[in-house]
C-alpha cells in the first residue's frame, strides 16, 4: 500500500480508527539521544495524556535485553493510559514480532501513529513493516529520536513507503477535528476534571 501517503478511507471517525505505537522510548536510548531530551519527553508525556483523553489504544515496546537498555522513564510510565499493552521485542521491526503483530490486529485500528526510537532503525523498519501490512501510518516527527543526528535518509525512505510525516500538534488537532466547545461530551467532561490531558501544544519548547 504505497503511494500518496494519504489516509485510507475509513468508515469510523479518525479517532476511533487510530492507535499509538510507542517504540523503545527506554532510558538508555533517551540518555544517548542526539539533542536535548527534555523537549522530547514533554511531547511524549503530552501524547500519552492525549491518548487518555480520547481513549486511544497504546502499544509500547521495549527492546531486549531490558535489564541493560532500561524501561520507559518513570515520568512516561506515570502517564501511560490505562490498558496500555507493553511488549518486549528482539526484532527491530515491531511487525516481525508475532505477539506485537497480533496485538495490532486485535485492536482493529487501521491508522497507527508512531513515536519513539530510534528514528533510523526500529522506527524506520517498523513503519515499513506497518505499511507492508496495510496500515496507514502517521510518523510524529517531534516525538521521535535517535542517537544518530543524520536521520534524513530514514525520513525519505518512510515517506517513500507512504508514511505521513506530521507533528504532535497537527496530530492532536486532526483527531479532535473541531474546537473544544464542539467536542463530544465525554472528552469535555474528562478534560474538565483532568485539564493536563490536553497540553498547551503551542507552548512546548522547540525540538532541535
Amino acid at each position: 500500500m504505497r503511494g500518496s501517503g494519504k489516509l485510507e478511507r475509513v468508515d469510523r471517525p479518525l479517532h476511533e480508527s487510530t492507535a499509538i505505537l510507542l517504540i523503545d522510548a527506554q532510558t538508555t536510548f533517551v540518555g544517548a539521544m542526539a539533542g536535548a531530551s527534555e523537549p522530547l519527553l514533554l511531547r511524549l508525556e503530552a501524547l500519552l495524556r492525549f491518548a487518555t483523553l480520547l481513549e486511544l489504544p497504546v502499544i509500547a515496546t521495549l527492546e531486549r535485553p531490558v535489564e541493560e537498555k532500561g524501561d520507559l522513564p518513570e515520568r512516561l510510565r506515570a502517564v501511560l493510559p490505562a490498558g496500555t499493552q507493553r511488549y518486549e521485542k528482539s526484532a527491530f521491526n515491531c511487525v516481525a514480532e508475532p505477539p506485537i503483530r497480533s496485538a495490532l490486529e486485535r485492536l482493529g485500528c487501521r491508522h497507527i501513529a508512531v513515536a519513539g526510537a530510534e528514528t533510523d532503525v526500529c522506527v524506520q523498519l517498523s513503519v515499513l513493516g506497518l505499511r507492508s501490512a496495510g496500515y496507514a501510518v502517521s510518523v510524529l516527527w517531534d516525538c521521535l529520536f535517535s542517537s544518530e543526528a543524520a536521520v534524513a535518509p530514514a525520513w525519505e525512505r518512510m515517506g517513500g513507503a507512504g508514511a505521513m510525516p506530521t507533528t504532535l500538534k497537527t496530530f492532536c488537532y486532526e483527531l479532535t477535528g473541531v474546537v473544544r466547545d464542539a467536542w463530544p461530551e465525554a472528552w469535555r467532561r474528562r478534560l474538565a476534571t483532568q485539564p493536563e490531558l490536553f497540553a498547551r501544544l503551542e507552548e512546548l519548547p522547540p525540538r532541535e
